[in-house]
Formats: C-alpha cells, sequence, structure tokens
C-alpha cells in the first residue's frame, strides 16, 4: 500500500468520523430543542426519558455505520458483518417478539402521555381497574381495588379508560316516605343543595326517579372530577341525611310509623 493511497484512506476514514460526529450533534440539537419547546408545557419526566432514548438509539446506528464504513475502507468484507447483524436482529425479533411490542407500546403510551402515575383506569379488554404506581417501558403497574398490585405487560393495552380525567356526575337516590308533601320534599332538598352550590356548584334536584308501596325516590346529582366523586358523594348524603332528620321526614315507610 502506497503513502498516497494510505493517506487518502485516513482522510476518508476522518471525514466519515466527523459526518457521523456532526450527525450525531445534529439530532441532539433537534431533540433537546422540541424538549425546551415543550418544557413550559408541563413536559413530564417520562417524555425526557423517550428522547434521551431516542438520542441514545441514534448515536448506536450512527456509530454501527460509521464503524462499517471505516472498515470498508480498509477492504474489510463488511458484508457479513451486515449480514450478521441482520440476522441477529431478526433472530431477537422472533425469539422476542412480545418484549419488542412492550417497548414499542411502553415508548408510545410514554410519549402520548395517555396516563400518569396517580390516574384510576380502566382497560376494557383485560376487564381491569386500578390506580397507575407505575409506567414503564416494558410494563405497567397498578393498584386494584383490593390493595393488590397488577402488573400488566404493555402489548396488552389495547384501551385505556383514564377516569381521572374529565368528569362524572354523582347521582345520590334519596328514600322519601310517600307521606310526604313532594312539593315540600322539593323544597327541604332544593334548600340542601343551596348551600352546596357553593363547594359543589352545579348539584341539583334532579326530581322523582321511581316510587314504590309507602316509599318516593328523589335523586339528587352533581357532576364532579373523577377522583373527587367519592368525596363529593359522601358530601351530598351527608347534607342530605342532616336535611331530612331536621326536617323529620321518615325514609322507606310513611310518616309516623315504625322504622323497618
Amino acid at each position: 500500500m502506497s503513502a498516497g493511497s494510505l493517506l487518502s484512506r485516513i482522510l476518508a476514514v476522518a471525514v466519515i468520523v466527523v459526518v457521523g460526529m456532526l450527525l450525531i450533534r445534529v439530532a441532539q440539537h433537534m431533540v433537546n430543542r422540541v424538549e425546551r419547546k415543550n418544557r413550559n408545557q408541563g413536559l413530564a419526566a417520562r417524555r425526557t426519558t423517550v428522547y434521551r432514548l431516542l438520542i441514545s438509539v441514534t448515536r448506536y446506528a450512527v456509530d454501527f455505520l460509521v464503524i462499517v464504513m471505516v472498515l470498508d475502507q480498509f477492504h474489510v468484507h463488511t458484508t457479513a458483518i451486515v449480514a450478521s447483524a441482520g440476522i441477529l436482529g431478526l433472530a431477537v425479533s422472533f425469539g422476542a417478539q412480545g418484549l419488542v411490542q412492550d417497548v414499542v407500546t411502553g415508548l408510545f403510551l410514554l410519549y402520548e402521555d395517555q396516563f400518569v402515575v396517580g390516574d384510576f383506569i380502566t382497560l376494557p379488554n383485560l376487564s381491569l381497574s386500578g390506580t397507575v404506581v407505575e409506567v414503564g417501558i416494558r410494563i405497567t403497574r397498578l393498584r386494584g381495588s383490593s390493595g393488590e398490585l397488577v402488573i400488566v405487560p404493555n402489548r396488552l393495552i389495547l384501551e385505556v379508560q383514564n377516569r381521572s380525567r374529565g368528569q362524572t356526575t354523582v347521582s345520590v337516590m334519596v328514600p322519601v316516605s310517600s307521606a310526604e308533601d313532594p312539593d315540600r320534599v322539593h323544597a327541604v332538598l332544593q334548600a340542601a343543595v343551596d348551600e352546596l352550590a357553593d363547594t359543589t356548584p352545579g348539584v341539583k334536584v334532579a326530581g322523582i326517579d321511581s316510587f314504590t308501596v309507602g316509599q318516593v325516590m328523589w335523586t339528587v346529582t352533581a357532576p364532579a372530577d373523577y377522583e373527587k366523586g367519592a368525596m363529593v358523594d359522601k358530601a351530598l348524603k351527608a347534607k342530605i341525611a342532616r336535611v331530612l332528620y331536621t326536617n323529620g321526614m321518615v325514609a322507606g315507610a310513611a310518616k309516623g310509623s315504625p322504622h323497618e
């Protein structure tokens, strides 16, 4: 190998390395720019993790290409290396197909911000509900209603109902004796609703829901965030029970008859 030929190859290798470094720098700059742009929009830590992962994947891919191109400059047969990498990747994709699906789905869950730790979610296809404990690249951990820890592979998460985002309607059924004057019952319940209006906007007396022998079922409703639904429900029941007691209204039986 002549000195001129060696020098030209060394220069080619230098160019390849410099171009590879520039590609990595450009990728890092673009990802960091997107990250800074979204930081003021409440970018979650998991999105930052995704960005870092993208940078790492880009770096590995560019490094591999640089190595192959450098070896090619010195007439090393890189075809076998590329073929081996392809065969290895194919073997991994077949042998760990579920793992790959878990990771890909996990990345989308993280990036799309479908739920965060602390959210109460339902997975309809798994008939599963619980509070999110951890959102990982491969698995998601939920805390069930009985306190059990449920570990779900991300590939099984096909549909998510996030009950911590948006509102629900709390409905409280109020059984009142059929001997009570409906106008008086409505007035009493409306007074209770008016007192709750400041702390529970949107609360209202929905009216009579049903009636049976000796009993009329009234309904009081209120909108609430999903995570505050139970608290609103308890507040409504406590206030209504107090109002019924204060006004001497008997639930479930004719007025003046013994309690059942």
